[in-house]
Order: structure tokens, then sequence, then C-alpha cells
């Protein structure tokens, strides 16, 4: 560990994230994400395959203009032709052909003696790129499931023609930290054997949840370029975040990156991407440093780094406490005080009647009872006189319905008679399409306890098995 030299990020988010399903950038938004890796200080971007197409090249040549700290990096297959498209503005050009026999039997039928065209074609492409002035990574893909022998020799060839670093990707996502250190070690090795200088890169897929993870591996093991992709995206389950890269290198080894900005750089990416950023997803994830647990929040919140892996504000955010069904006084307290309350004037009783009265919420109307927290503040501190807080003067809701048996007789008479004597359930009626049979309408009780009230005289019917209840607001007209 003490003798790792610190790595440098490679962000690939406008290659490997552009073969998301579903997912493309524009040259402006693309501008923007180049951009915000630079101003981060991510020292490699990929900013695209220019030999995809013509439309490809054009953004990929515009691109290359722009001045940047970092290096930029374009992606080809291991062929002179893919070369001629690579811009002038371009600082590396990564060039792949697999190694794997199973990629060779599937993609090159017609020629016979396969790998004798590999060991030829992998150093002839290299010279070729390195001739027109580019820095050169041989990509040797899905180098896990290659013959490790003739992996060896492949590797051989690109560093004697000259490849500035090669990578060893885990490409179909199946690689253990242990497959891992074998190869990045056994490799690692060679070159320095070799006398060569050539640099190892990890790329890891995370099919199997084990991308992150092998990435560190690799650097541990001898890799000094890391690949990641903002918000993990990428082909099928994607690659290490490189948001989550960059923090991990600054609270492990204090390596400095401008993590916020990178916060900010993978929430616009999830909305010009369409895919959202997932509320678990490390560091990112709206979650990420929210206390929920009574116990949890009786400790974080005197030290948030009882239950939390470092200090939020590293990338830019606070920690918060969430009330809920597992909400403990302490939560209260501190919900209270981000909505600017004085908790001190408060005595024990009124946080402990809010924890009750909001783990009763969620018992009785389950996942919409969110919406009511603010609610049962209200109601609470309104008594005591220390706070005054403006209510809805009445309350509508949706109370959805699952039943033994949808058309059942003796419920649906149930649901005609209080229709009849409750003013505040207006309609009743079935849904399809949903895992519940039916929605029922209710309009402007004047409180809580009344909506209470209603749902508990459904939770008692005969063939109820479950209720959800949902707060509506104003209809649009």
């Amino acid at each position: 560990m003490q003798n790792l030299e610190r790595p440098m990020l490679l962000d690939t988010t406008l290659r490997e994230g552009l073969q998301t399903p579903g997912v493309y950038f524009t040259l402006d938004e693309r501008l923007m994400i180049m951009r915000g890796l630079d101003k981060s200080g991510i020292e490699l971007i990929e900013i695209g395959s220019p030999y995809t197409g013509e439309g490809e090249r054009r953004i990929v040549e515009e691109l290359s203009r722009v001045e940047t700290r970092a290096l930029k990096a374009a992606h080809c297959r291991a062929l002179e032709s893919d070369v001629d498209t690579v811009p002038e503005g371009v600082d590396w050009v990564a060039l792949y052909l697999s190694p794997a026999d199973r990629h060779l039997e599937a993609k090159f039928e017609k020629i016979v003696d396969k790998r004798g065209f590999v060991l030829l074609q992998v150093p002839k492409a290299i010279r070729y790129a390195k001739s027109k002035g580019f820095k050169v990574r041989y990509t040797a893909e899905d180098a896990f499931r290659a013959d490790p022998g003739f992996l060896k020799q492949v590797v051989e060839k690109a560093v004697e023609a000259g490849a500035d670093s090669i990578s060893l990707p885990d490409t179909s996502g199946g690689a253990s930290p242990t497959d891992v250190r074998r190869i990045y070690g056994e490799m690692s090795r060679l070159i320095r054997e070799k006398n060569h200088s050539s640099l190892i890169e990890a790329h890891f897929h995370n099919d199997m949840g084990m991308a992150l993870a092998n990435t560190i591996e690799a650097w541990m093991s001898g890799a000094k370029i890391l690949h990641g992709s903002m918000n993990w995206l990428g082909e099928r389950a994607g690659i290490p975040d490189t948001l989550v890269l960059a923090t991990w290198m600054k609270v492990k080894f204090g390596y400095e990156y401008d993590l916020a900005g990178l916060l900010k750089l993978a929430e616009y990416i999830g909305k010009v991407s369409g895919i959202g950023i997932p509320s678990n997803s490390p560091v990112s994830g709206r979650n990420v440093f929210t206390h929920t647990a009574g116990t949890h929040q009786k400790a974080a919140f005197r030290d948030p780094l009882t239950y939390q892996p470092f200090d939020a504000s590293i990338v830019g955010r606070e920690s918060d406490f969430a009330l809920g069904p597992m909400v403990g006084s302490e939560g209260v307290k501190a919900a209270l005080k981000k909505k600017g309350i004085e908790t001190g004037r408060l005595s024990e009783e009124v946080f402990e009647e809010i924890r009750d009265r909001v783990k009763s919420a969620y018992i009785l109307h389950g996942r919409g009872a969110s919406a009511m927290e603010n609610i049962i503040i209200a109601e609470v501190l309104n008594k005591t006189g220390v706070a005054k807080i403006t209510l809805p003067e009445k309350l509508s809701a949706q109370i959805l319905i699952d039943v033994e048996s949808m058309g059942d007789k003796d419920f649906e008479d149930f649901c005609r008679e209080l229709l009849s004597r409750d003013k505040g359930v207006t309609e009743i009626i079935e849904i399809w399409g949903s895992s519940f049979d039916y929605m029922v309408r209710v309009d402007e009780v004047s409180s809580l306890k009344e909506l209470d009230n209603v749902v508990n005289s459904f939770r008692r019917a005969k063939g109820v098995l479950r209720t959800e209840t949902l707060i509506t607001g104003k209809k649009i007209k």
C-alpha cells in the first residue's frame, strides 16, 4: 500500500457511457460534460469513437479542438483505417482487438489462423498510430477470458511495437479481485522484465457487481490508469462511477479532485441522459447521507461519522435525518431544526408524540404517510403554543385497497353503506393493472384523525388484505 503511486483517472462517459441503451448526448451536452470533467481534475477523457460514422467523427473533432488540461483519447479498432478517422487534437488512440478465442471465432470466421492474425495486426496498428504522433493504448478486449499464454504473447508484441499503455479489461464483467491480482500482477512483471515503460490500464464491467473492487485491486496490482464513467453508465451493467472512484481516492489517500463539481456534473448527466441517479447510488444518491433508524440518528446527530465513512461536506453535501417508520426522537429534533424550529423550548414529550404519531401513520397509511409528516408536526406543535404553523383547512386523499376477492358481495355492500353515511367518502371504484383492487376517493376531511377513521373502517372490513393512502393536492382545471 505505501508504495502505491497516484493513479490517473480516465473518464469514458463520452464513449463507454454512450453504449448505455437509450443514451445519447448532443454536442453541447458533450462539451458540458467534458468541461465539467476537466474542471474537476480528471486527468484523461475518452471523447468518443470517430470510426463509427461521419457524424460521430465530426463531434470528436469538435471536442478535440477545445483546450483542456486533461488529455483526450479516441477509441478505435486496431485498424489503420480507424486510426485515420482520429483528429490531430487527440492525444491518445485506444486500439482494441481481442486475444480471446471466443471473440476471434465470433468475429473473424473467414480468417483461418486467427491467433496469427492478432499477433500481426496488433503491432502493425500500434506502429501506424505511433507514426501519426499519437500515444497508443492497446486494449486486449476480454483479457480475462483469453488463454493466459496467448494473452502474454499479444501483450509482448504490443509493448515491443511501442504501446504506451496496455488495457486489460474485464469486458464481460465476470472477474473477481483474485483474478485481477493474478493477471495484473503477471502483466506488470512481464512489462518490467522486458524493460518497457508501458503503463497498465484498468477497465472493469459491473455485471457481477465487482467493477469498483476490481478496479481498486488492479491499481494495487500495478495499474496506473483507472477507467470510470459518470453514474455507472456503459454497456450492460456499466463500469465504475468516476465520482465514486475520485471520492475513494480522496477519502483513502487524500488525492484531490473537485468532488462537489463532479456531483453537480453527475446530477446534470442524470437529467440529460434520461437515467436518473438511484437514491442509494454511492456518493451521489439522495439517501447516502440520510440517517433513518432511531439508534443511528441518536449517534449521528452528535457525530455523523459514527454511521458514515466520510464527512458529507467532502462532496458538497450535508448529513440528513429522515422521519419515517423507524424514526427516533433525535431524528425528530433534527427534522425540526432543519425546518428552522427552535427545539430548545420543546419538551421530550413533544418529540416523542411526533415520533409515535409518525410511526403510527406509516403503519396505517403505508408509504403515503411521508406526505403526512409535516401535518403531524404542525398539529403537535400548534397544541404546544410554541409555534403556530398553518394547516390545510381540508385534506383529500386516495385510499388504495387490496382484497381477497375482487367483486366480493360483502365488501361491495360495505362500500355502499360507507358511501351512504360518510360524506367524506365520495367515490369507490375498481382499478386494473395494479397490485391494488379498489381506489377510494376521500374529499375534504377536516383532519388526519378523520382520515385515519376512514382508513380504519376499511381495514376492519371483511376480505381487506392491505391499504395504502395517498394525500392528493389541487385539481388542475
